[in-house]
């Protein structure tokens, strides 16, 4: 059973940035690490109580980029106690009066978030600006029942998703096969739905409770590259290896590699349904088809795989 992921932690709030400039009416109050904060009062009910906990969705914004928000995916879930073992003491202060329907605005300096070499300031950000953060409150959960209730939003997600994922299997083959035709390519669909270039033949393809060891480099259709073990400024050259069948890799990528054999060179055309899905990951944004240009290097039996892997690369599943 997938466990709860408590959000409280310094890296995943103090240096959220988030929703809008504005930041909504009303003053702000300060904290003593710098962050400034107000609560929008929509809620009902009582407050917060200690070790309690909070179920929420959050924003992140920089001026008018998004950085990050959760309304995509299953609520987020945080116990709220001033110890400082789940929750950072000054966070306490925030979220300790809160009430489901309430919405939180905070905000701090650039100058104080990457203060002292904790985290590199990006090049877009500037000094001198603030960072928002908005939360929602959806609901105020007694400790014996957050699981119950985070398994119950997993699976409502999950149905969700799969009834979307139908329509988007449908769109994703249509660009995919849009791409291939005006791009004169030579590909052959598989029963799942990738879509496999064969450049240069290679042994007997590979086998469910097999070893493949590859070299790829990872594109989107555009040709930008956002992953690879082949060009050194990915800072990961060893080749990945994985067992085909095992859920080492994101479905397109097995899937593809299923028509390969030892030696083999070719591109696999991965539809958003068999890669990162509505969820994106990193660099890939949501529904989003990928390119894989690839090498087969090995292909063994499963008593010859190796134990450990090289590097987590792009191609591993969220």
């Amino acid at each position: 059973m997938k466990k709860i992921t408590w959000l409280g932690s310094v890296v995943a709030l103090a240096f959220g940035l988030s929703s809008c400039n504005s930041g909504g009416s009303g003053s702000y109050k300060k904290l003593e690490n710098g962050m400034e904060y107000k609560i929008i009062g929509n809620g009902k009910g009582n407050p917060i109580g200690y070790g309690e906990v909070m179920k929420f969705h959050f924003a992140q914004k920089y001026k008018d980029s998004a950085i990050k928000d959760t309304y995509s995916q299953p609520p987020q879930y945080q116990p709220i106690d001033s110890t400082g073992m789940q929750l950072p003491k000054e966070y306490y202060e925030v979220f300790k009066n809160v009430r489901v329907g309430d919405s939180v605005i905070t905000r701090i300096l650039t100058d104080s978030v990457f203060k002292g070499g904790m985290a590199m300031m990006p090049k877009e950000f500037k000094k001198g600006e603030y960072l928002f953060t908005t939360f929602k409150i959806l609901g105020i959960l007694k400790a014996d029942s957050a699981q119950a209730d985070f398994a119950k939003e997993v699976q409502k997600f999950q149905e969700q998703d799969s009834i979307h994922a139908i329509a988007q299997a449908v769109k994703d083959d249509e660009i995919l096969q849009d791409y291939i035709a005006k791009n004169n390519i030579k590909a052959t669909k598989t029963e799942e739905g990738t879509y496999v270039e064969i450049q240069q033949a290679g042994g007997e393809p590979g086998k469910d409770g097999q070893s493949v060891s590859v070299k790829y480099t990872g594109k989107f259709l555009d040709g930008t590259a956002f992953d690879s073990n082949v060009d050194t400024s990915f800072h990961h050259t060893e080749p990945y290896t994985f067992t085909l069948g095992a859920g080492g890799s994101i479905k397109g990528f097995d899937d593809g590699l299923k028509l390969l054999g030892k030696g083999a060179k070719g591109r696999l055309f991965i539809p958003s349904v068999l890669g990162y899905g509505s969820q994106g990951s990193g660099k890939i944004k949501p529904n989003t088809n990928l390119v894989f240009e690839i090498e087969v290097l090995d292909v063994k039996d499963p008593q010859a795989a190796p134990q450990t892997l090289p590097a987590r690369p792009s191609v591993a599943p969220k």
